[in-house]
């Protein structure tokens, strides 16, 4: 029986409330002790001075509690990750932001999960900072015990927040990619899923804790050019694993990455005020990016993707054609006040019932709230 934890907590601001994230996981090692688990936590000052230790924000002499350094440059936290990982000896690994926490009891309740369906990971409850729990992934009503990658719509979970089996991680390669501003744990997390062994989700458990408390200079909050954006989806496409994946499953990632990470960036684009001195939110080599890698994608799916909605695959069509500002969001005002029907039907009637499309979720979804699916204790103070 597995018998270590380590949950890594990266760190590049000593501002961050980490002090709270490693309380979250000390207060749960008498528990874990309790079944014979060492409970540990290794936080990564990421490009800190180690003179940074002393910063009030970084509690001392706590047992259980490693503080190392990693310095590579890059605003990014798949580099000091990615160093744990290559240090770790626990059987369990378990990734924190820092301006994070873990809800009372969550560690026991998945690793129970883990160990019960020898499970490669684990996925946590995801509650976010308005202390919803995250419908996601689109986990069948039935609350199935071992996840499938297509019928549970394991895409729609790109953060592997949870419990991670470290001999499953090393078995897969596993590693965040490095050297990109964002987007790093998108294929990682992709290639869990869909590769690594069961994959579970441990209903009724508590909850992995996001917050709202990282501040305005988080990196993923910038607007930068689609091409830096998308430096991770330019990574994925060119991923062996998922060239050789069956169009089933290329099918399901492609309309993902169009429906979330694509249209997420052509509403931002559109929403933004323009700033004076900065690059323009969308020109003609915006546009002319979007259509190459739009169609990059669709090539990826085979060619189409029957489950997409009408009025997301008109504003896909629409972003390729407009060369200025205003007619993207002219398109985007088309998107939004497109109607239900073309939300929920596709293109092609006869697939607005397949696997992925909206209609299709949004009639699973209402099972999956009667079975509970997403049920969670109370929020932690």
């Amino acid at each position: 029986m597995s018998r270590s934890i380590e949950v890594v907590i990266p760190v590049h601001d000593p501002a961050r409330p980490v002090a709270r994230g490693i309380a979250s996981v000390l207060d749960q090692r008498p528990a874990m002790a309790n079944h014979g688990v060492e409970l540990r936590v290794t936080v990564v000052l990421h490009n800190l001075s180690p003179d940074s230790l002393s910063h009030p924000g970084f509690p001392s002499g706590l047992a259980g509690v490693t503080y190392l350094t990693h310095a590579d440059g890059v605003a990014s936290p798949a580099g000091p990750r990615n160093y744990a990982l290559g240090r770790s000896s626990a059987d369990y690994l378990s990734f924190l932001d820092s301006d994070d926490y873990l809800e009372p009891g969550s560690l026991l309740s998945w690793w129970q999960v883990a160990e019960k369906q020898s499970a490669a990971a684990v996925i946590a409850p995801l509650r976010n900072p308005s202390g919803t729990i995250l419908a996601a992934p689109r986990i069948r009503p039935s609350k199935p015990r071992i996840l499938h990658p297509l019928r549970d719509g394991l895409a729609y979970r790109s953060v592997p927040y949870g419990l991670l089996r470290r001999e499953s991680l090393q078995a897969l390669g596993f590693g965040y990619t490095e050297g990109i501003l964002t987007g790093e744990d998108i294929e990682p997390t992709l290639r869990l899923w869909f590769r690594s062994g069961a994959v579970c989700y441990p209903y009724g458990a508590p909850a992995y804790r996001q917050t709202d408390d990282s501040g305005a200079g988080r990196v993923t909050s910038a607007i930068r050019p689609l091409g830096q954006e998308f430096a991770w989806l330019e990574r994925l496409l060119d991923t062996d694993w998922l060239r050789q994946a069956s169009t089933p499953e290329r099918r399901a990632i492609a309309h993902k990455v169009l429906r979330v990470h694509g249209i997420g960036a052509l509403l931002r684009r559109a929403d933004a005020p323009e700033s004076p001195g900065r690059a323009p939110l969308w020109d003609p080599e915006e546009s002319l990016y979007w259509r190459s890698v739009a169609g990059r994608v669709l090539a990826l799916a085979g060619g189409s993707i029957p489950s997409i909605s009408r009025r997301d695959s008109a504003l896909i069509g629409a972003a390729g054609s407009a060369g200025e500002l205003r007619q993207l969001r002219a398109a985007v005002a088309d998107y939004r006040g497109s109607g239900r029907w073309a939300e929920l039907l596709t293109p092609r009637l006869q697939d607005s019932l397949t696997r992925d499309s909206t209609l299709r979720h949004y009639l699973s979804e209402r099972l999956r709230a009667r079975t509970g699916v997403f049920r969670a204790p109370p929020a932690a103070p």
